[in-house]
């Protein structure tokens, strides 16, 4: 059979025009976007600062435990 194609969409961009990665909320839901090429990278830097965001209460037991290792 043949379809067609309605609409496409991802709500993603691969970078913000400054070339700096954003965490924003919007409607109680978190965007993490603009990390580009370079993800791969900056992907574990930018899931804690989601986690913090969404965990606050763990935030200050994570940093020292990262400050003792």
């Amino acid at each position: 059979a043949e379809a067609s194609v309605v609409e496409t969409g991802a709500g993603l961009r691969p970078a913000f025009p400054d070339n700096l990665p954003r965490l924003t909320e919007q409607g109680g839901t978190l965007f993490l976007n603009g990390l580009y090429r370079h993800g791969f990278l900056l992907a574990p830097a930018m899931a804690q600062q989601a986690a913090d965001r969404l965990i606050p209460e763990t935030t200050d037991e994570n940093h020292r435990e990262r400050q003792t290792a």
